[in-house]
């Protein structure tokens, strides 16, 4: 299998000062053994010198972190671009006017509802307001924004209006993702949405992207997967998860996983205080879920499915968070016509 590092998607600090009910790495608090300057600054020359053409600072909450403005430039010296996501709630003038000086490939923000839903869904009041004040400051300096919002049973109906937003506050891109029954949103399942839902959030992406071509709406990876929508969800055919084949996950104590949602301690490929990212990246015996995949691997309802080899099972991180395993999509477009729907075939 051929490796291909493009994106690192780095959670800077598990500090965060958002309560968020679908939070999947229940941050708070940052670790007690976060990555110190020194050593992020290295990690950002191992991440170039293996070819990583993308870093996204993530968290928690990664501004929160007062040496986050010189790690990316850091990152940007190094070749890469840098994307940052945020809440902006700790953002003042200071903050804003780094940014625009920095000026990232990508700065993203967590919006997930309407004002009353979104407050309540993120745990604090005038969250919503804050958020659209920054993006609204952002795009008069003539950022690149990205709004990614985690959709579960009470942001669902909120979806129109919400594409109604992005399109008045000239939001670039828009990423689309379901809410996982992981981290707090364990003790929601009750939220999680249901066959119907998900087929219903498919077909509204890609009307979207129809409807308001201008902003490159995406269905995040846990969205799919072949059936008659595949096409109209994504710009290149879905071929199976990328966590460690394309991607990797970087907890803020160095820790190394294929994807930052596969939190649990047997995904944790190793730790760059221990070993350097090449010994973890080119580990033969590495990320082995998806680059040893072979189609017996399959689980669940994705045994003998015709896409089988290519899908994978879908989202690891869906698949293990619903069942404890992998290549086993809880959440399937083509078995939902294929099965629940077949006059939409």
């Amino acid at each position: 299998m051929e490796l291909k590092p493009h994106t690192a998607v780095w959670e800077y600090t598990l500090a965060c000062d958002s309560k968020c009910i679908h939070c999947g790495s229940n941050a708070i608090n940052p670790r007690k053994d976060e990555l110190t300057t020194a050593e992020s600054l290295d990690l950002v020359s191992q991440l170039s010198n293996l070819g990583f053409g993308l870093v996204v600072l993530s968290g928690g909450e990664p501004t929160l972190r007062s040496d986050w403005p010189l790690i990316g430039k850091e990152i940007q010296k190094k070749g890469m671009q840098l994307g940052i996501i945020s809440n902006s709630l700790a953002w003042d003038n200071r903050t804003i006017d780094t940014l625009v000086e920095i000026n990232p490939y990508s700065i993203g923000f967590s919006v997930d509802g309407e004002k009353e839903t979104h407050d309540y869904l993120r745990g604090v009041a005038g969250s919503h307001k804050k958020v659209f004040d920054s993006i609204r400051y952002l795009k008069n300096e003539q950022q690149t924004v990205c709004a990614i919002t985690t959709v579960n049973k009470l942001n669902l109906p909120e979806l129109v209006k919400m594409r109604d937003r992005m399109y008045v506050f000239g939001v670039d891109a828009w990423q689309i993702q379901m809410a996982s029954p992981m981290g707090r949103m364990a003790k929601r399942k009750d939220l999680v949405l249901d066959d119907n839902e998900y087929h219903s959030l498919a077909s509204f992406i890609a009307e979207t992207k129809e409807v308001i071509p201008w902003i490159n709406v995406a269905a995040a990876d846990c969205i799919g997967y072949y059936g008659v929508l595949e096409g109209k969800l994504r710009d290149t055919p879905w071929e199976g998860c990328s966590a460690g084949i394309y991607g990797i996950g970087i907890s803020s104590n160095g820790n190394i996983l294929g994807c930052l949602s596969l939190q649990s301690a047997e995904n944790i490929e190793g730790n760059i205080r221990e070993k350097s990212l090449a010994e973890i990246w080119n580990n033969p015996c590495g990320f082995s879920y998806n680059r040893k995949f072979t189609i017996e691997d399959l689980k669940g309802k994705c045994v003998g499915c015709d896409y089988g080899e290519k899908c994978k099972g879908g989202c690891q991180s869906q698949s293990v968070s619903f069942f404890g395993e992998f290549h086993n999509a809880p959440r399937c477009n083509f078995r939902y016509e294929k099965e629940l729907a077949p006059s939409q075939q």
